[in-house]
């Protein structure tokens, strides 16, 4: 599955600002962030590294396992891939991205009932993935009548988590005249009674982030928490962006 986000949007510069984070505030949640940018950029044996000291600190905080079973189902080592997300099962039982992982897992030890068993269950929670239904389908000895138009012909839809979402909304393959269009349009002031779009909101947030302008995707979202002061992505989103501003 792409990280679109880190690999296009993580310049250096932000890695090692969160290197610095988690270095002095060692219980930091940042610690998966900044593995997940490491295992994007092939450092994959420094980014279980930092998983396995932030695990110490936060043993409950499920992006945490996530990471770690990324990383090591990068490596090949798919038992350990199996438990990092059985943990986030444990914790999180309605999981999208850990059932995804569940099912490739499945897949690659020949477990296709047990694959088949996993990916309907993350279908439940995306039932517009036309990767899912390829694989579902694929599983039954089925074939696929009709694709939802959700994705790009030669990619899909990727199944994607909540916090995931949140980093990757709208964050495609787009040119740049494109992109500025995109944010001109998240710009536009709701019409009256029309209540703005969260994914908009928070997209824009990213696309300032992308660029630097920490203080702005900060303030975009200040906004978003005002609307949502229940959303525990986007206060960790914020709370990480008024740090990387320190």
């Amino acid at each position: 599955m792409p990280a679109l986000f880190w690999r296009r949007f993580t310049p250096m510069s932000v890695l090692e600002k969160l290197q610095k984070i988690c270095d002095q505030n060692p219980t930091s949640i940042l610690f998966a962030r900044l593995a997940d940018g490491l295992l994007q950029r092939g450092e994959v044996a420094r980014a279980i590294e930092v998983c396995r000291r932030g695990l110490r600190y936060r043993p409950s905080y499920t992006a945490g396992h996530v990471v770690m079973g990324k990383c090591y189902h990068a490596t090949g080592d798919y038992e350990e891939a199996r438990l990092a997300f059985q943990r986030v099962l444990q914790l999180d039982d309605g999981h999208l991205i850990a059932h995804w992982y569940m099912g490739k897992i499945a897949l690659q030890l020949g477990r296709d009932d047990l694959a088949l068993k996993y990916f309907e269950q993350a279908h439940v929670r995306d039932p517009f993935s036309p990767e899912l239904i390829d694989q579902i389908f694929k599983l039954k000895g089925e074939e696929v009548e009709e694709k939802q138009d959700n994705g790009p012909e030669s990619g899909g839809s990727e199944v994607v988590s909540g916090s995931e979402a949140f980093a990757q909304a709208l964050l495609e393959e787009d040119d740049e005249d494109d992109l500025d269009a995109l944010v001109m349009s998240l710009k536009r002031e709701p019409k009256s009674g029309e209540e703005a779009p969260v994914i908009a909101t928070t997209t824009l947030a990213e696309l300032y982030a992308s660029q630097g302008l920490i203080p702005e995707a900060i303030a975009v979202l200040e906004q978003v928490i005002a609307r949502e002061p229940d959303n525990e992505h986007i206060v960790a989103r914020l709370d990480e962006l008024r740090n990387l501003s320190e």
